[in-house]
């Protein structure tokens, strides 16, 4: 295979268009791939720190933000021309939303079950460890801190 030039390769596009049917609202829509910039702004966008009852934070995907994202990114043909209206297109449609999301995943080639595995694998603070948190109280002849002490680890 010939290397690119840069010319060809910013003149280059892979995007992918598809009509989707959507029977439950009896007509069709025209969707595509997103572009990385928006894949990468979308999946950013939707990022939300979480903080756990002992101060530990981890990142999770708000889903439904970033299906908003992609259908507002997506959807070429009618185009949504603003993040209220692509979250008034969701709540008031549920089949139709999500097969529109569906098709862009699939063309966009994203994988939202390994974002859903990977939160599995890594819930916030590792997961529940046995015992509690008690304080050690302060050691004779010491004005230092308390430090927690894990009970029955």
């Amino acid at each position: 295979m010939a290397l690119l030039s840069k010319e060809a390769l910013l003149g280059a596009s892979d995007l992918v268009e598809r009509e989707v049917e959507l029977p439950s609202i009896g007509g069709s829509v025209r969707v595509r791939s997103l572009p990385a910039a928006y894949s990468n702004q979308a999946t950013s966008e939707a990022l939300e720190l979480v903080t756990g009852r002992r101060g530990e934070q981890t990142a999770k995907v708000n889903t439904a933000k970033l299906e908003i994202l992609q259908v507002l990114h997506g959807l070429v043909d009618p185009k949504l021309s603003s993040m209220q209206e692509a979250e008034a297109f969701a709540q008031r449609c549920g089949p139709a939303f999500k097969e529109i999301v569906r098709v862009i995943d699939e063309i966009s080639g994203v994988d939202k079950k390994a974002l859903e595995d990977a939160e599995a694998r890594f819930p916030a603070g590792g997961g529940e460890a046995a015992g509690e948190d008690v304080g050690a109280g302060d050691p004779a002849r010491s004005s230092g801190p308390d430090l927690p002490v894990r009970v029955g680890a």
